[in-house]
């Protein structure tokens, strides 16, 4: 199981995984940097800063409360069930790249009526979030892989479509799994980059 892999070490003999739908992924044939994001239980943020040497500012691109379209086995929550969706970007102050896209679900009724009122008002971001309260910050590794993924919309409204390996993770509040975030980073930048 993929939980095993990363939970106490970054090495796995022979270099193929398998994620959650048994897809096979060649960790070595990765990027270096980008394979180290990858199994990572810390925040991407700060080491994208110190490897590209530079400042990454989180740029929020939709936040919404929503009803669940379908289950998040992850968090053990179901079709219909309320949830705070929110997607940002992780971008170069200095380039503009993207360095990664990050799809979060919250379970919101697992949060204090304060800090609930403040992720909603788009006061916080889900890492003040765990400091202020603090929670854990492990984040346990559930699945990853590598996707083609519609990232945005252009300007003439066409659709652009991004190659990313992603990986998504869970953070537990009071012992249960209530965050669900999948980060995408787009694997032309980092073979280009991460040389």
């Amino acid at each position: 199981m993929l939980k095993e892999h990363f939970r106490s070490r970054g090495f796995i003999e022979g270099g193929i995984v398998h994620n959650c739908e048994k897809t096979a992924m060649d960790m070595e044939a990765l990027p270096p940097f980008l394979r180290t994001l990858l199994v990572t239980d810390g925040t991407v943020t700060k080491s994208l800063e110190a490897f590209f040497w530079e400042n990454i500012k989180v740029e929020m691109r939709m936040q919404e409360q929503c009803w669940l379209t379908q289950d998040l086995p992850f968090i053990n929550a179901k079709t219909g069930d309320h949830a705070l969706k929110r997607d940002v970007i992780l971008k170069g102050a200095k380039t503009s790249d993207i360095y990664a896209y990050a799809t979060s679900y919250l379970l919101t009724g697992l949060l204090d009526e304060e800090v609930k009122q403040q992720m909603l008002g788009g006061k916080i971001g889900i890492g003040e979030l765990l400091r202020e309260i603090g929670l854990e910050t492990y984040r346990e590794i559930v699945d990853f892989g590598r996707e083609v993924f519609n990232a945005s919309i252009k300007e003439d409204g066409e659709p652009e479509y991004v190659e990313a390996i992603y990986r998504t993770y869970v953070i537990n509040i009071g012992g249960n799994p209530a965050i669900q975030i999948t980060e995408r980073f787009p694997i032309r930048l980092f073979q280009k980059k991460a040389i």
